[in-house]
């Protein structure tokens, strides 16, 4: 599954991540990673989501 989204949107899921998961810093969700892949895997973790889970979970976003 592929989670494609727009950099320009990006802004508006980190108010949805937040609200759905509390526990997110500013800091958890600032793109600051070379690949979207890189990215998703950290936050994976903190969210003890697989990978896959989270791209799902942001596509319904």
């Amino acid at each position: 599954m592929s989670t494609d989204f727009d950099i320009n949107k990006w802004n508006s899921i980190q108010m949805d991540l937040k609200r759905k998961y509390p526990q997110l810093t500013n800091a958890d969700l600032m793109w600051r990673h070379e690949t979207k892949e890189d990215f998703f895997k950290i936050l994976a973790v903190k969210l003890k989501l697989s990978r896959r889970e989270l791209e799902k979970m942001i596509a319904s976003l």
